[in-house]
């Protein structure tokens, strides 16, 4: 049942819809942490317990909440309460609706109004005319799409709305800490994420060339701290170019909107393998 509100939460994101601002504003996660985080820091409580008490402990809450609903009038209210939580976690509209926006506005030849939404929507600095923009921008659009929108519903499908919501709670907890690099959340992050961003290097070469894909990532696919780098290089074999960072401002335009088309086919895997997946574990 889970796939199926997954499918209606994706629906409803791609629909023109007025969502509430607390379902749009890019921060939404990490501004509820932060409004926690001031009441918690001034107890002086460690990094991990700091971890405990506002990823782990909301997420236990949220599972046993989610459990009781699903055991009253056959599960509808849990359904309902999965599909809010999930549509809070995913966010009221699109990525792709945000690259499509992006696309109108190149294609209408005005700069100034697509630095403008990508900047709204990938918090990307800088001009389109500045050199190294595009390549920067198509990573961004990647790495958005791979650890917010493909990880997330990875969790989902895998574990259940707990472990979605643990995955974008530690991912909000990440952006926002000033831990270093051995912090609970971070160590937390590398081991949730290691799995999705490998299944999407698959669904990369599968949408893309496959061979070029396998030739890039031979030797690196099992590596605990590459993630990023792996994706990214994975992204720019399918397009078949050298590199992300090797768009100029000439090809930005098509290279965005061919990421675009790639994402949309990865996106169509991805489910696939879900709904494959939420059949052979019942």
């Amino acid at each position: 049942m889970k796939f199926l509100v997954l499918l209606l939460v994706l629906a409803l994101r791609r629909l023109d819809f007025t969502w509430p601002q607390w379902m749009l504003d890019r921060h939404r996660v990490s501004q509820v942490l932060d409004r926690w985080r001031d009441k918690v820091d001034p107890f002086g409580l460690a990094g991990v317990v700091r971890w405990l008490v506002l990823v782990a402990l909301p997420v236990l809450v949220v599972a046993l909440v989610l459990a009781l609903l699903h055991d009253i009038l056959w599960g509808l209210p849990g359904f309902i309460a999965g599909g809010l939580l999930l549509l809070w976690l995913l966010g009221g509209e699109s990525e792709f609706r945000h690259v499509d926006d992006l696309l109108v506005r190149s294609r209408m030849n005005d700069p100034a109004r697509l630095a403008e939404g990508a900047e709204a929507h990938f918090g990307m600095a800088g001009a389109p005319e500045d050199p190294g923009y595009f390549g920067a921008l198509l990573r961004r659009v990647l790495q958005q799409d791979a650890r917010q929108l493909f990880a997330t519903i990875f969790w989902l499908l895998t574990l259940g709305y707990w472990a979605a919501l643990l995955y974008v709670l530690n991912l909000a907890m990440l952006r926002n800490d000033d831990e270093d690099r051995q912090g609970p959340a971070w160590m937390m992050h590398t081991a949730l994420f290691w799995m999705p961003a490998r299944l999407l290097v698959l669904c990369l070469a599968l949408a893309g060339d496959f061979g070029r894909v396998a030739d890039v990532v031979r030797g690196r696919i099992l590596q605990l701290d590459n993630s990023e780098a792996l994706l990214n290089d994975a992204a720019a074999a399918a397009l078949d170019i050298p590199a992300l960072d090797s768009v100029d401002a000439e090809q930005g335009p098509s290279q965005l909107e061919a990421l675009q088309s790639m994402l949309l086919r990865c996106l169509a895997i991805w489910l696939i393998l879900g709904a494959l997946w939420t059949v052979l574990a019942g």
